[in-house]
Formats: structure tokens, sequence, C-alpha cells
């Protein structure tokens, strides 16, 4: 008897549990919502979510503070979130950085055992270019130049550990050649590089080229996609060439783990509206952040973070890194 006593009295007491986490859900939120961003003011990850904001916190109907917790390359805003209560009120702001710090055991937080993923808000692609007087007229005379000279063709690029780098590196693997890398401590570096002549290419954001692009000092040989992008109609992607290599940055948000189902559904709910506002979607079209779909809800976020993790494991392995 006592055992069905005590069976009954755990039923109950979950019960409760459930409804009144429902009714938190129901009722959520209640106040602000604080999202930490692991860079520093005006980075692309801070402005993204100060562009976002606004919209959000009008639907929400509570205000949306950007929490900038930056330092140790994006780690300790992770740290700092991932020790957060699980409630719906913190959410992270993270990039694939986060994904390769977990690959690399850098902290003892990692973004896929200690966050929910919410939405992915962002993707963008890896631009491979060059100089318009360089010596090279496209991606195929670079490619079948670089297998008769192996290591004798340059790419510029920034972190040699860096989503971008790791890309194009990986990009040059699947097409069977040796291009040497040449790191570069900013994009400005990287494309005074390429304009002085001093490496034959670069890996760059279409942001970062396109108007160097339309004025003739660059050419853009390839961008690491399955759709060309509409900025750049007449530029072969990755899949053109055969090469499946696609990977490139995006921000998305996550809860700290354990964040209950219904307020996760409630939050992928308010942020698609916001997503979709005009507001946001006239900033993303002024950042160039719309060429390539960006938004994922929690599901297709979780499969991104499986998928990158799987890549970039691979990249490392390949890239004996």
């Amino acid at each position: 008897m006592k055992k069905i006593a005590l069976a009954a009295l755990l039923i109950s007491t979950l019960s409760l549990v459930i409804a009144a986490a429902a009714a938190c859900a129901a009722d959520f939120p209640l106040r602000k919502i604080d999202v930490v961003v692991p860079f520093g003011p005006g980075s692309g990850t801070d402005t993204t979510m100060r562009a976002l904001a606004p919209s959000l916190q009008k639907v929400l109907g509570v205000p949306v503070v950007v929490l900038n917790q930056e330092g140790s390359g994006g780690l300790r805003g992770m740290e700092y979130a991932a020790k957060q209560p699980a409630d719906g009120y913190t959410l992270f702001l993270h990039t694939p950085t986060h994904i390769l710090s977990e690959v690399q055991n850098l902290s003892s937080v990692s973004l896929t055992n200690n966050f929910d993923p919410v939405v992915c808000l962002v993707q963008d692609s890896v631009l491979v270019v060059a100089s318009a007087k360089g010596r090279f007229k496209d991606w195929s005379e670079t490619a079948a130049y670089a297998n008769e000279h192996p290591g004798e063709v340059t790419v510029a690029g920034m972190s040699p550990k860096g989503i971008d780098a790791i890309s194009m590196r990986m990009i040059v693997k699947a097409a069977g050649v040796d291009i040497t890398f040449v790191p570069f401590g900013s994009g400005a570096e990287v494309n005074s590089a390429i304009l002085g002549g001093h490496v034959d290419l670069g890996n760059q954001g279409p942001a970062e080229t396109l108007e160097m692009v339309k004025g003739g000092e660059m050419k853009a040989f390839l961008v690491a996609n399955d759709k060309r992008l509409p900025a750049f109609p007449d530029t072969p992607t990755t899949y053109d060439m055969g090469l499946q290599v696609t990977t490139g940055p995006w921000r998305a948000l996550a809860a700290p783990k354990g964040t209950p189902p219904e307020i996760i559904a409630k939050l992928e709910d308010a942020i698609k509206k916001a997503y979709e506002s005009e507001e946001f979607q006239k900033w993303l079209k002024d950042v160039m952040l719309d060429q390539r779909p960006g938004w994922k809800d929690s599901k297709g976020l979780g499969e991104l973070w499986k998928n990158d993790l799987e890549f970039f494991k691979n990249a490392f392995k390949e890239l004996n890194l």
C-alpha cells in the first residue's frame, strides 16, 4: 500500500509540475528577455541582433536587451549564457565559431550539449575572388594551373582555423589541387593583398566584394553554395563545379539546455514574425544577407548544428589541423 501511495504522490507531483510549466509557458514572457552576444558592439552578430530587437520587442510586448559578453573568441559569452536559468528569458546569439570551438574542445561548455536550438536568422556564403588584373580569368583556369604547379597558387584569408578559411581549404581539397593559404588579420588586409597582386585569390563575403566586382577591380570566381547568388548571377557555384562544399557563416539563436519546449515554440513563433517584418527584411537587403535563405526553425537549426559539426570534424581530420 505504501508503494502505491508513493507512486500516486509522485504522479500527482509530476502532474503539478507539468501544469505549472504549462501555465508558465502560457504567460510567457512576463519580463525582459536578454540576448547574449559573444562579440563586441559593431560586430556582425551584434548588428544582426540590434536590427531584429525592435521588431521582436513589438511582437513579444517586453524589452529585448542585447548583452555584449565578448572575449576568448566568443567563448566567454557562451559560457555566461549556459549558466543562466533555462526559462526562456536568456537567449544566446551564436555562429559557426561555436561549432568550431566544440570540435577543438576549447571549452567545457559546448553549443550542442549545453543549449537547445531556437532559430537560425541569416546564412552567408564564402566567395572566392581575384584581382581583375590577376593572372587567371576564372576558377577552372586557376584549378588547372594549381594542378600542374602544386603550391604556387596563393589564397588570402583570415584565421586559418576560422569558418571561411576552412571552407576555402575544403573547396581546394575537393578540387584535388594544392593551393597555399596565406592568413591575414582582417578583411581589409585580404582585399589589399588581392588588389595589390600579393596573392592570387581571396575568400570573402559577398557584401565585402560586390562593389569592387561591379567596379571592375575584382572578379568573382566561385561561391560556396548550391545555388547562384542573385547579386552574382554569372558566378558559378561549388555545385556547378562538382565541389559539394557549401558551408558558410550563419547567425542563430539558442536557449540554455532544458528550456521548456512550449517556451521555445513561443519564441520561435515570435522571432519568425519579427524576422518577416518589413524593417528587418529591409536590413537584410541593405547588408546583402538576403542572398542566401537564412531562416531555419528549431528543428532546422538542430540539423544545421549536426551537419556543421560533422563537416568541421571531418575537415580538421583531413586538413591535419
